[in-house]
């Protein structure tokens, strides 16, 4: 949960910590537990509170909205409260203010959350001050009653309210089975920034993305993760804004169920020429190891000598190692007499900036029994660009390939949607 202080006359954040499944809370004394969503609720009389129906004891506003898909291919739903400075003034003796909210589906199940304010070390300035709570959680559409409740403990003051809430149906849905199976509403952890953000190893759920063939189909998602210089222009601003949309798009196509196949993951420097990781038991990414090659020090702002004694950097690597792997395949298939259809689906950043060296057609005797998809994330405005896809698809001829250009979660609902129906049809 976060605060912010929206005046020019107070510029910071505090962060609060909240959970609908763990510990939460502020920085409690290290003598004293920290407070959990049950311990919370068991110490305030919400129950009665929601029997006696709306109240208000302090000035507030409420609001709740889900209007907009993420990257993850969830619906994100948004609960703020907004309090008066002032009204966080007069009560700057009390301990703290407690912010409880509960979200109940149509079936009767409920999640809740809480936040905690410390009140002690308030400055005279926030009178001019709005202070903001809230919580975003990924939620499938559908109506729910919003509770939500404050209270200062001290002084026995409260505001309760309760109203419907509801989450529309994406439209024109292009997977309207995807969120078949989720849970209604799931509140995301209290970090909100870094990796861990994009990636959501908080959330639980997995999308239904079954994917049934009459042909065994081997399929390989590879990642750019080049922390390139020259592709970012040296900006981490670029970079963060290129891995927020394909660090997520990752995941979830690492969570596609194969019935009649295996599901292998790789993320690749182009650069450096290597597997920055590597993952072939096809269960969920093991977000622990993937974690660790986003270390600051990997970056487009740290170049490398032989980066800077290359003028020039080239993708050729990615060429190399599709050709490798189905050689690779091609090598098992003999053995085995099996021939699957080898799906690579790239997710990768403009090409632009890079040179593309004339280069013979791939040949590995699986030419045919070979697609490939190609995502292309595009983190600069459109005029800065030209759009290397086609650079890209003569680099991989013969193999066939199809690509998009992804500006939007959406665009990525409408690749993965066509990816699955084609390889359905197999």
């Amino acid at each position: 949960m976060t605060i912010r202080f929206n005046s020019r006359f107070l510029q910071c954040v505090i962060v609060l910590l909240i959970s609908c499944r763990g510990v939460s809370g502020l920085a409690a004394p290290q003598a004293e537990q920290e407070p959990t969503v049950e311990s919370v609720f068991a110490d305030a009389p919400f129950d009665k509170w929601a029997a006696q129906g709306n109240h208000q004891d302090m000035a507030w506003q409420v609001q709740a909205s889900a209007d907009r898909l993420s990257f993850h291919q969830r619906l994100i739903a948004t609960i703020q409260v907004q309090v008066p400075g002032r009204e966080m003034l007069k009560r700057s003796q009390d301990d703290h203010i407690t912010l409880l909210v509960e979200v109940r589906n149509g079936q009767g199940v409920s999640v809740r959350n809480f936040g905690l304010l410390e009140l002690n070390n308030l400055k005279p300035e926030m009178k001019r001050s709005d202070v903001e709570f809230s919580w975003q959680a990924f939620a499938v559409p559908g109506q729910y009653e919003l509770s939500v409740a404050l209270w200062d403990k001290k002084s026995g003051e409260h505001n309760f309210l309760r109203r419907l809430f509801h989450v529309d149906a994406y439209r024109n849905d292009p997977l309207p089975e995807m969120w078949r199976g989720l849970d209604a509403f799931e509140f995301w952890s209290t970090k909100r920034d870094g990796p861990d953000y994009m990636f959501h190893a908080d959330v639980e759920g997995k999308p239904n993305l079954a994917l049934a063939t009459r042909r065994r189909v081997e399929m390989q998602v590879l990642l750019d993760m080049t922390p390139s210089a020259e592709v970012f222009r040296g900006s981490y601003g670029y970079y963060n804004h290129y891995l927020g949309a394909a660090l997520p798009t990752f995941k979830l196509l690492n969570q596609i169920n194969l019935k009649n196949g295996s599901r292998r993951a790789a993320a690749l420097d182009l650069v450096q020429r290597h597997i920055v990781f590597e993952q072939d038991d096809g269960k969920e990414l093991d977000w622990a190891t993937l974690r660790k090659t986003l270390s600051p020090d990997n970056g487009p702002g740290t170049v490398s000598v032989k980066d800077l004694q290359s003028k020039q950097q080239s993708p050729v690597y990615l060429r190399e190692e599709i050709v490798r792997r189905l050689k690779a395949g091609s090598e098992h298939e003999a053995k085995t007499g099996e021939r699957p259809l080898h799906v690579f689906i790239l997710l990768g950043g403009p090409m632009d900036f890079y040179t593309f060296p004339k280069l013979p057609e791939i040949e590995t005797g699986n030419e045919q029994d070979c697609v490939i998809y190609y995502l292309q994330f595009e983190f600069t405005q459109r005029e800065e660009i030209t759009g290397a896809i086609g650079n890209v698809e003569k680099m991989l001829k013969p193999l066939k390939m199809r690509s998009f250009e992804v500006r939007s979660a959406d665009d990525v609902r409408r690749a993965l949607a066509k990816i699955l129906e084609e390889v359905g049809r197999i």
